[in-house]
């Protein structure tokens, strides 16, 4: 029998981030990989995305993670723990953003790494000092490095270059990065951990936002909670935050000149690491991203729970529901820039849709059908595999991908 292929995931957050879609597309791709035999480490802190400060220890122990803690004089706390068969060690952060305040303990962290376990491919992201440091410190060992590229903030010629591959969670994204700086990648639909997600027993009784934050959409929000709490108080909103609040959304309705806390149908919950919580109580999800959207996660996820997704015509959200739910347009003049809400009849097509998904059972059930057929693309069965093969290959390839242009 051979050796297995080893792999080790670097994060500047922890994977178990209940705020970041990110980590947990990268924490997902790596249980994917152990599942299917690999060797899989992660070497991360525990920083988060999440509004409010969390202590790391508790938090994992809350998800049933036995943690073992290193903790020596003038170093800050590492932790060690096996879950769903990947081995992870977080270098215990604080309160503070990343391991930038902790450099040296980090990098001798990461060179231990590369000693100890040898790793065939390195999975990452971020540009920071300290992320190309260790990509260039990868690349001398030998070590071919993979880019999980996630957001559009890295159309810079040259910063790919070395990269033995690219992987982008959709066809926009990496259509948008040929087109700006000629880079090739490889698109893959979102990962997605059915324990996760999918909640065993449902009873919908909420329409649901998440993370009322400027690019998730927050001015469109703002103004959907008052058009509903004003002419739909029988239909419940849940406003699911990260990093953005339920007091972000209050405020922004202030901005508008109404007072989203007079509205008793609308009730917030905090992150949660497993959304498959909030997800059973989800008749309708609503994502109104006024950026452009890299993929949208939560649109796939609300569809692995026969939720009908209504999204905004931004970035890759459209592909992200396969055909199912509803993309309603939003003009372009609303940006994640726009300091007020949207106005009223600028969401009214919203309004009208949620009412009749909400009123008619009927019309309800076979968007939601329509919705748990086109999330089979997303099913481990169907996606497990695709990953396999991808990395499987940049293993076996012996020439490193060059951004073109």
């Amino acid at each position: 029998m051979g050796q297995s292929p080893r792999l080790l995931m670097v994060l500047p957050q922890m994977p178990q981030d209940p705020a970041s879609g990110a980590a947990r597309s990268m924490r997902t791709i790596c249980e994917m990989l152990a599942g299917a035999g690999w060797d899989v480490r992660v070497l991360a802190t525990t920083a988060t995305e999440r509004a409010n400060s969390m202590r790391a220890i508790p938090y994992l122990k809350g998800l049933e993670i036995d943690v073992a803690v290193n903790c020596e004089l003038g170093r800050r706390p590492e932790l060690r723990f096996i879950h769903r068969g990947v081995h992870y060690l977080l270098l215990d952060v604080g309160f503070f953003p990343g391991w930038q305040r902790f450099q040296r303990q980090s990098e001798n962290l990461f060179d231990a790494m590369l000693r100890e376990f040898c790793p065939d491919i390195i999975l990452a992201y971020g540009g920071s000092f300290e992320d190309r440091w260790r990509y260039g410190r990868a690349r001398q060992h030998g070590i071919k490095t993979v880019f999980a590229l996630r957001n559009g903030f890295y159309q810079t010629h040259g910063f790919f270059d070395g990269f033995d591959g690219v992987l982008t969670p959709s066809s926009f994204l990496t259509n948008l990065y040929h087109r700006t700086i000629g880079l090739e990648s490889t698109p893959l639909p979102v990962p997605l951990n059915l324990e996760d997600v999918v909640a065993e027993e449902r009873e919908p009784h909420f329409v649901t936002m998440i993370n009322p934050s400027p690019e998730k959409g927050l001015m469109v929000m703002a103004r959907l909670a008052e058009e509903l709490g004003r002419r739909r108080p029988d239909i419940p909103v849940l406003i699911v935050e990260a990093r953005g609040t339920v007091d972000h959304l209050v405020q922004a309705g202030l901005l508008g000149g109404f007072d989203l806390r007079r509205h008793k149908s609308i009730q917030g919950l905090p992150a949660v690491a497993q959304p498959r919580s909030f997800y059973a109580r989800t008749r309708v999800l609503v994502a109104p991203s006024l950026w452009q959207e890299p993929a949208g996660r939560v649109a796939a996820e609300a569809m692995l729970n026969g939720i009908p997704p209504i999204v905004s015509d931004r970035g890759g959200l459209g592909e992200v529901c396969n055909g199912a739910g509803f993309v309603l347009h939003i003009p372009e003049e609303f940006t994640p820039k726009t300091r007020e809400p949207l106005p009223a009849e600028a969401v009214e097509p919203w309004v009208e849709l949620i009412a009749r998904l909400w009123d008619d059972q009927t019309f309800y059930e076979a968007e939601s059908a329509r919705a748990l057929a086109a999330a089979a693309m997303y099913r481990p069965e169907n996606l497990t595999p695709r990953y396999v093969e991808y990395f499987a290959q940049v293993l076996a390839a012996d020439s490193e991908l060059q951004a073109v242009g």
